[in-house]
């Protein structure tokens, strides 16, 4: 036990306030998930195991991946390999490659020794005798397998991607890299057709090409796709061997049978197409770890589309018609692989207090939503699934996002507010069909295959199977565009910093203290806001391209349609679909900040734009800066309000940054969009990097967060916040169409108070206002259900408190694992009732 866990057990107390416990779980559930939070005291873990080439140049690390996350800089190192790189490589297994490896090329290098450590070097476990579902380690940190020439070009470029990322960050640019993860594999293909189905279609399209291609570029990506086709099959093998060896160890003659059971079904799945809901989940879950493991990321965003789809006729054919199994042993099934969903978190299972779970990876399930013809597709499984998730609850894995849309049965939508109401900061993310859709619509998805769209990440929406999208890759601070315009495209000077040599950024749009009207101070921030949009891609995508050239991932280009016919890698341009997003941060601080010099420089003249500089290059220190903080703060025009001025100044904005994004492509052909997630920059990195604001917000605190209004600013309610949301995607057209300038989705968090539901009055009002929201609101809503008073609590008794779950953003997490400013933030949202 970590010395933090042991202090939280000795001092822990009854809490003041009741928190949200799991509940009437099935045997084998409960006694899995009592294992799993056991975390270090486990005889069983699923920690990163590195691998070798053993050359000297190896490189194992991808520090790419991890670019999103400042926090994550200092291990990645300044100068040469930082703490992660050089703790992977010595602490590397040797693997024996395999003859005339090195004379392959590069993607076939990848293939075989991915599928050497995952046959012959990590472990087949099964995880105890309550486990069902085989798949037990997959966190690796593999050889990038590169010759020595690959590695001196690689390296040298990386050097120059992270000193421009790192430039790009510490000037409050906000942060970008092309990261693993975020992707809906082709599941439903794997489950009813078989992964021999894949392989078949990949040897087809390698047998198209001539003796000449099939040595040059397509004919190594499509063989290392064969090579990494076949890794499914023999892994299943050996997991079957080891059921077998299980069964003659067996404790009883009842466990013997599944041992038996598990092997027939790993002797079918995932090589086959599934016959049974056990085989199902079975075949989900191994393709799903394998897409883990290749990628060496420790699962964010991996999804699984719409499983409740995708399962649904095994279970009507097991469970209701045939009646082969019960609907107990079905739960028990998913219980097994909700285990192992939450073994992502052992990756750095020993590091930190928490036991390396931090906050939400993502793994999201989609379920109910509409079908074609806007019929609700929620089915008795559907049912099960949420019976699962609210007996197991609080727990991370696997983020369920729950589709509304006008046609949602009252029995859905009362299970699911009964849910949230138990679950205070967890498990829901409730997505909005109209006007999510009408966002795929835009960014080009056919309207007859739209409505199949589902969530990746937090909130993402992507299509299935098809569609690789970076949907976190570039996290720029929009509100960086307010100092550019006010310095004329560079950054605010040092207070004893009276140079004009600062560095030019932006654009040269005029000094604002020269500028007569609103107008003209608007165009120039339109200028620096396509600067912004226009830096991120050029940063981005030095990442991109060296990514694409120097790190496929074969077995992942397997199960993205597209690839095979391509005869690309997913990282260079093979899927149908090809998206990078480009994620607001910081909105309404923006926002806020342009209506309140709209209103008090040009306006009502009470300041003017030399006033407002010096104010900010102080940080609103002294008596007369105070003041215009007060005012700025708690008196200007803010969005969230439900004003049709203000918002429409904030459709503006939206519109103006949003349609920037539409003219950049990657190197790899990959089209940017966007959409407003920021995860946790607005209260991190970001912040810290954001000189103080006109919105009244001081240097350094945080920035709005994805689509909600600024702290504070809420006064009018739910409904109104919910309008202005609507109206700044767009609203509706005059035919009453959805218009979504944020086609990969928008995160908008609302706290609620317990107490609002405590009668079946204020039950059907909560209810009324999500129905609500599907007309006016926007395409995501995560809602926690706490009381400010026990979140106080939770600050001064932690111990009290350690299963306790709040929404961040588009992820939640435990309240005490988080820094106290992020709790201070959550405590102060406005908690509104009904």
């Amino acid at each position: 036990m970590s010395k933090i866990n042991e202090k939280l057990e000795v001092q822990k107390q009854e809490p003041k306030f009741p928190v949200a416990e799991s509940h009437d779980l099935l045997p084998r559930s409960k006694w899995l998930r009592e294992y799993y939070f056991k975390g270090v005291e486990r005889e069983w873990n699923n920690e990163y195991t590195p691998f070798t080439t053993d050359t000297d140049w190896d490189i194992i690390f991808n520090e790419g991946n991890f670019y999103i996350v400042p926090v994550m800089y200092y291990y990645i190192g300044i100068k040469d390999r930082g703490p992660f790189a050089s703790s992977f490589r010595s602490m590397a297994i040797l693997v024996k490659l395999p003859e005339n490896f090195w004379n392959k090329p590069l993607p076939v290098r990848r293939a075989l020794f991915f599928e050497e450590v995952m046959l012959n070097y990590i472990p087949q476990e099964i995880i105890s005798e309550n486990d069902l579902i085989a798949g037990g380690r997959f966190h690796t940190q593999l050889s990038k397998c590169f010759n020595e020439k690959e590695a001196k070009i690689f390296w040298k470029k990386n050097i120059r991607n992270r000193n421009a990322v790192f430039k790009f960050h510490k000037n409050g640019f906000g942060n970008v890299g092309a990261t693993g993860g975020h992707i809906i594999a082709d599941y439903e293909t794997v489950i009813k057709k078989g992964f021999k189905y894949i392989y078949e279609n990949i040897k087809k399209n390698y047998e198209k090409l001539s003796k000449k291609e099939k040595k040059g570029f397509k004919g190594h990506q499509l063989k290392a796709m064969m090579i990494s086709a076949e890794i499914p099959r023999k892994l299943a093998k050996k997991y079957a061997e080891e059921c077998r060896r299980l069964k003659n160890e067996a404790s009883t003659p009842e466990r013997a049978e599944e041992f038996e059971q598990m092997a027939k079904n790993l002797e079918i799945v995932p090589w086959e197409p599934a016959e049974t809901f056990w085989q199902g989940v079975q075949s989900l879950w191994l393709i799903h770890m394998l897409i883990i493991a290749e990628e060496s990321y420790p699962g964010p965003g991996v999804s699984f589309g719409r499983t409740d789809q995708h399962l649904w006729d095994l279970y009507k054919k097991d469970v209701i018609d045939e009646k082969n199994i019960t609907k107990e042993f079905a739960k028990e099934i998913l219980g097994s692989f909700w285990f192992h969903c939450n073994t992502v978190y052992d990756a750095q299972i020993k590091i930190g207090g928490n036991q390396g779970i931090s906050s939400g990876f993502g793994q999201l399930m989609t379920l109910s939503g509409m079908g074609s013809n806007g019929e609700d597709l929620a089915n008795e499984l559907t049912y099960t699934i949420l019976e699962v998730i609210d007996e197991w609850s609080p727990i991370l894995e696997p983020k369920p996002n729950v589709r509304l849309h006008r046609n949602t049965p009252d029995k859905l939508l009362d299970i699911i507010v009964d849910m949230i109401f138990r679950a205070q900061g967890a498990p829901y993310i409730l997505n909005f069909d109209e006007r999510s859709i009408a966002g795929m619509i835009a960014e080009g998805i056919p309207k007859e295959d739209a409505w199949d769209y589902a969530c990746v990440g937090c909130l993402e929406n992507t299509m299935q199977g098809n569609d690789r999208s970076g949907t976190v890759n570039c996290n720029p601070n929009l509100a960086k565009s307010i100092e550019l315009t006010l310095w004329n495209g560079k950054n605010m000077p040092d207070k004893s910093d009276t140079s004009k040599s600062r560095e030019q950024f932006g654009p040269k749009t005029g000094d604002p203290e020269n500028f007569e009207t609103w107008e003209e101070f608007w165009n120039a921030w339109v200028e620096q806001m396509k600067f912004i949009i226009r830096y991120t891609v050029e940063v981005n995508n030095l990442t991109e391209e060296l990514r694409g050239e120097f790190l496929p991932t074969p077995y992942v280009s397997t199960i993205v349609r597209g690839c095979a016919e391509n005869g690309l890698d997913v990282r260079q341009g093979g899927p149908e679909l090809r998206f990078i997003t480009i994620e607001g941060v910081g909105y309404a601080t923006t926002v806020d900040s342009l209506l309140s010099i709209k209103r008090y420089v040009y306006e009502d003249k009470k300041y003017t734009i030399a006033q407002v500089k010096k104010a900010l290059m102080e940080d609103y220190q002294g008596k007369e800066n105070a003041i215009m903080r007060t005012l700025f703060k708690n008196k200007a025009p803010k969005y969230g309000v439900d004003d049709d001025e203000f918002d429409e100044l904030g459709r503006m904005v939206m519109k103006t940054w949003s349609d920037e994004c539409w003219k950049y492509k990657t190197p790899t052909n990959f089209q940017f969009r966007p959409g407003m997630l920021s995860w946790n920059y607005w209260a991190g990195a970001d912040a810290a990097n954001t000189i103080a604001t006109p919105d009244g917000r001081n240097k350094g605190r945080f920035l709005s967060n994805a689509i909600c209004p600024t702290n504070g600013a809420d006064i009018k309610g739910p409904t109104a916040v919910t309008n202005s949301v609507g109206k700044v995607l767009g609203g509706k057209t005059e035919d009453g169409e959805y218009i979504n300038y944020l086609p990969n989705g928008s995160s908008h968090i609302i706290s609620f108070n317990p107490s609002m539901l405590r009668d079946p009055e204020h039950i059907n009002k909560f209810k009324a206002y999500l129905r609500g929201y599907i007309e006016n609101g926007g395409t995501a809503l995560q809602i926690n259900m706490i009381d400010a008073e026990m979140l106080i609590d939770a600050q001064k008794h932690p111990q009290n408190y350690k299963n306790l779950l709040v929404r961040v953003t588009g992820y939640n997490a435990y309240f005490h694992a988080i820094g106290r400013e992020l709790q201070d933030e959550i405590i102060a949202r406005e908690s509104h009732q009904m």
